[in-house]
């Protein structure tokens, strides 16, 4: 469904007021900036879907989940805070089937298209390996913490995290376990029930041995490199302050940029790093409270956002390009599509900039926040985001 008509003035443009099968309004997009030849459509509303049951009875709720796109079913899947695992029509969004599980869902699915496999994570620690053809798990791994971060499958192994700060390594084909980081002699006492850092994998050598490097952050400050096949850290590097304190994280999914030799971290408390991929040891340092996941933009320039300073571009060595203050509220990692920034906020629910200058170009309210991880499939040119009241609104990307 098109934006209507293009004005080089401010609009408010009301992308629909009912669409076929939606249990709701559309949301409302303001069109920046107020003048000026910059001001350009950057999405359209394709369609919504209510996919998680609205709960009157809780204030502010939450939904984390993202969604994988199977082009060859032509299928979206997405789990939401109910436990339901849903397959969707990738055209209208309508359900096609739906496979209850016994926690919540607040991760993003990774399709291994080949092996007609679906890994995802659950709130109640499990790690599940969805059969596609059966719609049945294949096998589920049970750990003692959240699962929320995407996976990330190398060699025929299937590396993941949970919120206790363990890091596990799973045979893919059939959830044996290979190993885990730290051991549970080593784990420490306190934890965060949210905000664990990704997976970060980097080949070593010619890249076919499979026998490359994983990068993560801790709820301690460290940032540790591992050895994917046999898990032994390799260095570490602490991002904590030296007074230590509260917020103290590392976790931020580290940002690979191999041509720099860099590997790009946050720490909560302190800013943003740039180590030597080879040895952990500090390049360069941008303070920034309460920074989030670094990724690249064009041109070699980074995009983080932080819920205390708004999103900004960092150039190569860290120098600051751009900078936009948010209102107050928490900003996803950022999704970065052509020349245009999407982060989703708690409380609005979609901002757009600029990727060069950091002009505002859009913010959709969508009346509940979203806190949820934006997702971008480059086939379709579509971008997915859910509401924290359950509405999955999928856009066209203009001009992708």
């Amino acid at each position: 469904m098109p934006v209507s008509s293009m004005r080089r003035f401010a609009a408010v443009v009301v992308l629909a007021t009912a669409l076929a099968g939606c249990s709701r309004a559309a949301p409302d997009v303001v069109l920046y900036p107020s003048s000026g030849d910059a001001a350009r459509r950057v999405l359209s509303l394709e369609f919504q879907r209510q996919i998680t049951l609205p709960d009157n009875f809780v204030l502010r709720p939450d939904e984390y989940a993202g969604v994988a796109t199977d082009h060859r079913r032509n299928l979206l899947y997405v789990g939401g805070r109910d436990g339901a695992f849903l397959a969707l029509d990738a055209e209208t969004g309508t359900v096609v089937w739906e496979r209850p599980f016994a926690g919540e869902i607040s991760s993003v699915p990774l399709l291994l298209e080949q092996e007609d496999l679906l890994l995802f994570g659950t709130d109640n620690g499990e790690f599940v390996a969805l059969d596609l053809q059966t719609r049945e798990p294949r096998w589920i791994y049970e750990t003692a913490g959240t699962v929320r971060a995407k996976p990330l499958v190398e060699g025929g192994l299937v590396y993941f995290s949970n919120s206790r700060d363990q890091v596990y390594a799973l045979d893919v084909a059939t959830g044996d376990w290979r190993w885990q980081y730290p051991t549970e002699s080593e784990l420490p006492t306190d934890f965060t029930i949210y905000g664990r850092a990704g997976l970060s994998y980097m080949p070593r050598g010619d890249g076919t041995s499979g026998d490359g490097v994983l990068f993560t952050g801790f709820d301690d400050g460290r940032v540790v490199a591992l050895g994917a096949i046999s898990g032994a850290a390799l260095w570490s590097y602490s991002v904590a302050p030296p007074e230590r304190g509260d917020f103290i994280d590392a976790d931020a999914t580290p940002l690979i940029i191999p041509r720099d030799g860099v590997l790009v971290v946050s720490g909560q408390s302190t800013g943003v790093y740039g180590l030597s991929l080879d040895s952990g040891e500090e390049q360069w340092k941008t303070p920034v409270r309460g920074a989030g996941t670094a990724v690249a933009g064009p041109g070699g320039v980074m995009i983080v956002a932080s819920a205390l300073e708004g999103v900004m571009a960092l150039e190569p060595g860290g120098k600051i390009r751009w900078h936009q203050q948010a209102d107050p509220g928490v900003l996803s990692t950022p999704l970065v599509v052509g020349d245009t920034v999407f982060v989703t906020h708690s409380e609005i629910g979609l901002l757009a900039y600029d990727v060069r200058s950091g002009e505002l170009l859009a913010r959709v309210d969508s009346g509940s926040g979203s806190l949820s991880a934006p997702t971008y499939d480059a086939k379709t040119d579509r971008f997915y985001m859910i509401t924290n009241r359950g509405t999955l609104l999928a856009f066209r990307v203009v001009g992708a």
